[in-house]
């Protein structure tokens, strides 16, 4: 089976009426669309970053490269909307944030990135971009955070945007892949995140 152009993975025992109508609008005869459960991973040996979060959402570059040929706006216009709406339901729920125990070195005391939700995309050379969500608080818009980063996305995906562009180190290779991104509250643009930093 192929791997869907989008997918959003939420933890079991998480309320399924977050996630209701996330499809709705969205899957067609091009585009694929999957939203399943999964079991609680249980504990991981990871840095804070590279854990799985409760909530994933999952964009393929495939359907970036549909949304440049005929499907037009439209589509992208619904799958911000749904991202965005998504974002904000899970946000919200009172003590959505888990709980976590580790060693010094893999947890920090002071990490402002949620491990409820983050969004996932896939970007050149089987890396991908792993959006990290501010915890909530009350200037946080996560629509806003969302639309730029869909905005980044199709930058990047049309050619408009290198990695460079926002302060990647393009002479590293990500461990697993993963870039980690965040949006500047200031300047309002994706800047890439040093996980070396972030111990």
């Amino acid at each position: 089976m192929s791997r869907p152009d989008i997918a959003l993975i939420y933890e079991e025992g998480l309320p399924e009426s977050l996630f209701q109508g996330f499809e709705e609008g969205l899957s067609n005869e091009k585009i694929t669309v999957s939203v399943e459960s999964r079991p609680p991973s249980g504990p991981q040996a990871c840095l804070e970053w590279f854990i799985f979060p409760l909530v994933a959402a999952y964009i393929s570059k495939p359907y970036f490269e549909a949304f440049f040929g005929e499907m037009g706006k439209d589509h992208y216009a619904i799958l911000k909307r749904k991202l965005s709406e998504t974002t904000t339901k899970v946000m919200s729920q009172p003590r959505i944030e888990p709980a976590i125990s580790g060693t010094n070195g893999k947890i920090s005391k002071d990490n402002p990135y949620t491990l409820a939700f983050s969004v996932y995309a896939e970007a050149n050379d089987n890396r991908r971009f792993k959006l990290l969500l501010p915890k909530p608080a009350e200037d946080n818009d996560y629509n806003e955070i969302i639309e730029i980063f869909l905005e980044f996305l199709s930058e990047y995906h049309s050619g408009l945007k290198e990695l460079g562009e926002i302060g990647f180190n393009t002479n590293t290779k990500p461990p697993s892949g993963l870039i980690f991104v965040h949006v500047n509250p200031i300047t309002k643009s994706i800047e890439w995140l040093d996980h070396m930093k972030s111990a």
